[in-house]
């Protein structure tokens, strides 16, 4: 019995032995981040989905979490159809055991042109059969965003005050039209009483969509049935300083 207890301690520093010790060689991640570079530029959905774990969650710039493979398949499988190419630099990857993380910087381009730059954090596990991949992928861009014009003014004229300001009341009201075109909110203003004045001040966040709705048969119709005086109209912007 004695022998028997005496050689359990050295079974398992043999079994350690064969083990090895814990991963901590950081150019392992950095080629199979190469690989998804690879993949990408290739066309190659297939072998970059097989990068991921099939829950494996991605962070989109501007957009909702969203996991699993059909998920990454849509997300890169657009880049892919939409005739991008990227490359991809580690900047410090860091492997413990069975977990690692990668940062880096992308940079994506459209044949010649560069349509964006910007960074990104991978985390990577690897699996039963020594595999690594990733287990969650966020990434943004360093562009910043395109601010719109944040608010507009509208002043014009209307036959009948009362009557203009019906149309900007209740459910189906004229907030919900001017929302479903570029204008997140609108505030209604009078002028003094018995004047004819009236003014709206917008947050715009599509001035595209906006013009084109006030210059749009739609548009025209709408301020003939709410009374505007069409030849009283004025756009003002913010100016700039």
């Amino acid at each position: 019995m004695k022998k028997i207890i005496t050689a359990i301690p050295l079974l398992l520093m043999v079994i350690g032995c064969e083990q090895g010790p814990p991963a901590t060689d950081p150019s392992v991640i950095q080629a199979r981040s190469a690989a998804w570079e690879a993949a990408l530029n290739a066309k190659d959905i297939d072998a970059l989905v097989a990068l991921y774990e099939s829950n494996a969650r991605l962070l989109p710039p501007n957009g909702e979490m969203i996991s699993g493979s059909a998920a990454v398949r849509q997300e890169f499988g657009g880049m892919i159809d939409a005739g991008l190419s990227g490359e991809l630099e580690s900047v410090e990857t860091v492997v413990s055991g069975d977990i690692a993380y990668n940062l880096g910087t992308y940079t994506l381009r459209s044949g010649d042109t560069q349509v964006d730059v910007g960074k990104y954090m991978e985390t990577w596990h690897r699996g039963d059969d020594g595999q690594w991949r990733y287990t969650n992928d966020m990434w943004s861009s360093d562009i910043p965003v395109a601010r719109a014009d944040p608010h507009t003014m509208i002043v014009h004229e209307v036959d009948d005050v009362e009557h203009w300001l019906a149309a900007w009341r209740g459910e189906d009201s004229r907030h919900q039209l001017f929302k479903d075109n570029g204008a997140d909110h609108v505030h209604t203003y009078t002028g003094a009483e018995g004047s004819h004045l009236t003014a709206l001040v917008i947050s715009v966040t599509d001035m595209d969509a906006l013009s084109a709705l006030l210059e749009s048969e739609q548009g025209q119709a709408a301020a003939s049935e709410d009374g505007v005086r069409t030849d009283t109209v004025q756009v003002l912007t913010v100016a700039k300083e």
